[in-house]
């Protein structure tokens, strides 16, 4: 637990076109095992898509780089748009979403907001969403090699690539410029 809740903190992007369906085919049911391993990855995920959409609204209005701020705001969307495709997933597993960031999270992003309109805010928030997104990554990886469920694993497979790009964008705690959106 201790684990998912610093990776929760991570960094992870938007599925796009994901097509998951609202219900669970029988033959994804499964042994209890199964179920209860699918609902843990809906609940990661769904956790990491309510901290990620806090830390990028932060990102916008505490870093001093316009680099971080876009960052920011691509990070916010993106985990906005992927909590959307989560959501009949969840609701098919029977996972309650979370209405935001849990004590544990806010707790660990504090001393980073602690040094907003800093440089140090930025190299800070730069660091941490590169250590999130390697350990989203390498949970997705896990989930991609071991799902039981079809669905959770089409999510997953969908989020790596996206994910992969993203953890390009703060390699090695760096900006690098991440494309524009529409605002």
């Amino acid at each position: 637990m201790k684990q998912l809740n610093r990776s929760v903190s991570a960094a992870l992007v938007a599925l796009s076109a994901v097509g998951i369906s609202a219900g669970v085919a029988s033959a994804d049911s499964g042994a209890p095992s199964n179920t209860h391993n699918a609902k843990n990855f809906v609940e990661f995920m769904a956790n990491v898509n309510v901290s990620e959409i806090a830390a990028g609204s932060n990102a916008q209005k505490g870093a001093t780089t316009e680099c971080v701020q876009r960052a920011g705001r691509v990070l916010q969307e993106n985990h906005t748009q992927l909590e959307e495709k989560l959501k009949p997933l969840a609701h098919s597993l029977g996972v309650q979403l979370p209405g935001g960031p849990t004590r544990a999270d806010q707790k660990m992003f504090a001393p980073v907001a602690l040094k907003a309109h800093t440089p140090a805010y930025d190299t800070a928030w730069l660091k941490m969403m590169y250590q999130g997104h390697k350990e989203v990554l390498a949970t997705i990886d896990h989930e991609i090699a071991n799902a039981h469920n079809s669905q959770v694993k089409a999510y997953a497979e969908a989020a790596r690539p996206i994910i992969q790009s993203h953890l390009k964008m703060v390699d090695d705690s760096t900006c690098h410029m991440p494309p524009r959106t529409a605002s």
